[in-house]
């Protein structure tokens, strides 16, 4: 029980936690058709959002970006769009110059 507990307590903090960028070895494993749930669970929550929507308001496309820190070493942007029914559609990794 106590186990389950900590389990608990570290997944809960892990996702309230700002992302940053994603390492390399989590990023690998996202893969087209996954969930939001799924990314959250994996990588966390991202530094930014953006929502493009039709004129009722209803979400055609949402992007996740996951931003590196200042004092990052490995600079590198991760990009996940979603469609409407929050599954991914496209996943990009750019590297940022210094």
């Amino acid at each position: 029980m106590k186990k389950l507990l900590l389990l608990f307590l570290v997944l809960l903090y892990g996702s309230m936690a700002s992302a940053d960028e994603i390492d390399m070895r989590d990023y690998i494993k996202l893969r087209k058709g996954m969930s939001e749930a799924e990314v959250l669970y994996r990588v966390g929550a991202p530094d930014h959002e953006t929502q493009r929507t039709d004129h009722h308001h209803n979400i055609l496309r949402k992007t996740w970006f996951f931003i590196p820190s200042q004092r990052s070493t490995e600079k590198w942007m991760s990009e996940i769009e979603f469609d409407s029914k929050g599954r991914i559609i496209n996943l990009d990794r750019n590297r940022i110059n210094k």
